[in-house]
């Protein structure tokens, strides 16, 4: 019993030895145990008590001592240590500048809607076709729009009208001629005058009656023909057909949509970039594009225009970028972004 008392006793002392090189916590109470001290007193050796279970100082401060936990804190100090100076405002190294993606749009997009009611008669194209300017792509029936226009034409077409009424002003100028000659010589009398001047003067109201009703008939007629004109699907733009929506015979209303084009020869991005690099930009420039495509990663792109403003909240430039897509290579919907994504920090 006195030897293990004597051991305790020795332990004791060992163990206050060992702490008093221990540096005190500042900011607290009790002693501060570093990983440093407890490797360099611990005993020699894996064991038991140095791999799982607590350590006792002596002085009530109990400390784990797994190795992991030392093995951690020291490989942190080593982390901190080899990152010394790798901070970008402190070394000068160009830093890169992060930037949303523009996507790229076809230069054209237009969803040709119907401008009439009624079912759809006729289908020329197909989608993926490609049409010209003003190509009829669809029609709605317009068989009774068609009668209006046969009708109104009829009506326009009143030039034997015309001729006739002409024919009738010119036979009463020569009447009264005669008429005026021959009273002139006492061969007739005033009243015949006047009757031919009445008769000249009614046919001049014919044919003015005549002119004016031809007129009307053929502005009729545009009217009729741009109302069947409505019943036609036509291509604004040169493009291909990407979708048709209705089906042959299925009857559509005015404003629903019928066939959408795209003009995919050129396609159209707009960027939003960092202020420092669209300074250095100019309209007409070539530039490169990293492109979302797994096939053709860098584009060309010409520069068609680059805003006046600087976005106050952003920092940002738009620059609308043009690519040429002339063999229908490239599919539209994809995301760009300007390959050119660092400054130095001379630029700022």
């Amino acid at each position: 019993m006195l030897s293990i008392a004597l051991i305790g006793v020795a332990i004791g002392l060992w163990t206050r030895s060992s702490n008093s090189e221990t540096p005190r916590n500042q900011t607290g109470s009790g002693l501060f145990i570093s990983a440093k001290t407890l490797t360099e007193n611990a005993l020699p050796g894996p064991g038991p008590l140095f791999e799982g279970a607590d350590f006792d100082t002596g002085l009530g401060v109990p400390v784990m001592s797994n190795v992991s936990i030392v093995r951690g804190i020291e490989a942190g100090e080593e982390s901190r240590d080899s990152n010394f100076g790798s901070n970008p405002n402190v070394n000068d190294a160009t830093p890169t500048i992060e930037m949303l993606p523009g996507i790229a749009h076809p230069l054209q997009v237009a969803e040709i809607s119907a401008a009439a009611d009624g079912p759809l008669w006729k289908l020329f194209v197909a989608e993926g076709d490609m049409v010209a300017t003003d190509t009829v792509m669809a029609l709605i029936d317009n068989r009774v729009a068609l009668a209006s226009v046969i009708a109104a034409q009829s009506s326009a077409d009143r030039q034997a009208m015309l001729e006739a009424a002409n024919a009738k002003v010119s036979l009463a100028e020569q009447y009264l001629n005669r008429i005026e000659q021959a009273a002139s010589k006492k061969a007739a009398s005033g009243l015949e005058v006047d009757e031919a001047k009445s008769r000249l003067s009614e046919a001049k109201a014919a044919l003015q009656e005549g002119r004016e009703s031809r007129r009307d008939a053929i502005a009729r007629l545009k009217i009729e023909q741009a109302r069947l004109e409505t019943y036609e699907i036509r291509a604004p733009f040169q493009g291909t057909v990407i979708k048709i929506s209705p089906h042959l015979g299925e009857t559509v209303s005015r404003g629903a949509p019928i066939v959408k084009i795209a003009d995919i020869n050129r396609l159209r991005a707009e960027l939003y970039v960092p202020w420092v690099l669209a300074t250095s930009q100019k309209v007409g420039e070539v530039v490169e594009l990293r492109a979302d495509l797994p096939n053709r990663p860098l584009l060309k792109a010409k520069i068609v225009f680059i805003a006046p403003l600087v976005d106050a909240a952003t920092q940002t430039i738009r620059v609308v970028v043009e690519i040429e897509n002339s063999d229908k290579q490239l599919p539209a919907g994809f995301a760009v972004r300007l390959s050119k994504t660092s400054a130095r920090s001379d630029m700022h």
